[in-house]
């Protein structure tokens, strides 16, 4: 027997149990956090290292600490020292404001011959989160003087670095894979949609060659807005692609002028078949009333499940970070927005991510889903 569909209890949305829908949980979540003074941030913390101190791992507080690592960007400076005492080194994000001792502590650790090759993974990945010159000029070395354990890890150690949000191209030049400021994009309405400087899902009159779907430009930002200053763009930039293909692809590309003019490129790996997303699927992302926050959030506001759409900051990468290397200059590109995909269409799976070299003036749109 089918399940009734009901409603939930606090926004209204179809559902197939009795209660609220996850969204709401992940809101109430987010605002319950929001709402937490410093003294009870302190608790938490507190708790956390004693968690590490006893069980030599984070699992019960886990999901607390990504909250407060999202949402009030907190301070991990005794955490990290607690978790490198504790040998702890997942997550990664635990070292974020590691203190100076921890951090050469690890890099002596990192560049022994005879670590494991697991250990050496998790290294790279909180030291890449640590940041900072020493660092940077460590992976330098490991990248040209590799050690016994890089020949069991699938990437060198300039991947690893991405997930700290820089890299370095091949001659050695320090490269920001990420910008130092981030919006959310929250619920609007259709009216606030048309005035606001970053759009998502803005259909074209143009058809996909290979599927025949209608493309769309994914987001659509408005530079010249005060709020973003920091991507440095001096005008309308528009990313367009095969909202039915780009999700099939290693990554759909397109260039840009800052007129708002956009031209989308169809590699040989851009998906050929049926458009499975239709003539509905366009039109319920084209009508999403998504707007550009008023106010900037940490970093790391959007970094996981139910993080939400952004611009700027930290992706929630649903499989392993993917920057991109740019088709024309070969350089690294620059994590730009990340759209929630299932808040732009009701059912879907993944996020979709865009990124792009100012350079170049190129856009690549890509996809993941678990």
């Amino acid at each position: 027997m089918e399940r009734e569909p009901q409603k939930c209890k606090q926004c209204g949305r179809e559902i197939y149990f009795d209660g609220i829908c996850a969204d709401c949980r992940a809101e109430n979540r987010k605002n319950e956090i929001l709402a937490m003074t410093e003294e009870e941030i302190a608790i938490r913390i507190k708790e956390i290292c004693e968690e590490i101190e006893v069980t030599g791992d984070l699992d019960k507080n886990h999901g607390i600490f990504i909250k407060l690592l999202d949402y009030r960007d907190i301070n991990t400076a005794k955490i990290a020292e607690t978790a490198f005492k504790n040998k702890v080194f997942y997550p990664c994000e635990l070292y974020k404001d590691a203190p100076n001792e921890v951090v050469k502590s690890m890099i002596e650790m990192i560049k022994q011959d005879d670590i494991k090759d697991g250990l050496a993974g998790h290294l790279l990945l909180c030291l890449a989160v640590a940041g900072g010159d020493e660092v940077y000029q460590t992976f330098l070395e490991l990248e040209k003087h590799p050690r016994e354990w890089r020949k069991k890890l699938y990437v060198n150690p300039s991947f690893y670095a991405t997930y700290g949000g820089w890299s370095y191209d091949k001659e050695g030049n320090f490269i920001k894979t990420n910008f130092d400021k981030c919006y959310p994009m929250v619920k609007g309405t259709l009216e606030e949609k048309k005035k606001s400087p970053v759009k998502i899902g803005i259909r074209t009159d143009e058809k996909c060659p290979k599927c025949g779907c209608t493309i769309v430009n994914l987001m659509e930002i408005d530079g010249r807005d005060e709020r973003l200053d920091f991507i440095g763009i001096d005008g309308v930039i528009k990313a367009k692609c095969c909202p039915n293909c780009f999700q099939f692809s290693d990554g759909d590309f397109c260039r840009y002028t800052v007129d708002g003019e956009s031209e989308a490129i169809f590699g040989e790996d851009s998906f050929i078949g049926e458009d499975y997303l239709g003539e509905s699927g366009v039109e319920e992302l084209s009508s999403n009333t998504y707007v550009l926050g008023d106010k900037p959030v940490p970093l790391r506001f959007a970094a996981d499940w139910d993080g939400g759409s952004s611009v700027g900051g930290f992706a929630f990468w649903i499989q392993d970070c993917e920057i991109k290397m740019c088709p024309d200059c070969g350089k690294s590109m620059k994590y730009l927005a990340q759209i929630q995909w299932d808040a732009a269409l009701d059912g879907m799976e993944g996020n979709a991510y865009i990124e792009i070299c100012k350079d170049c003036k190129t856009i690549v749109m890509l996809h993941q889903q678990t």
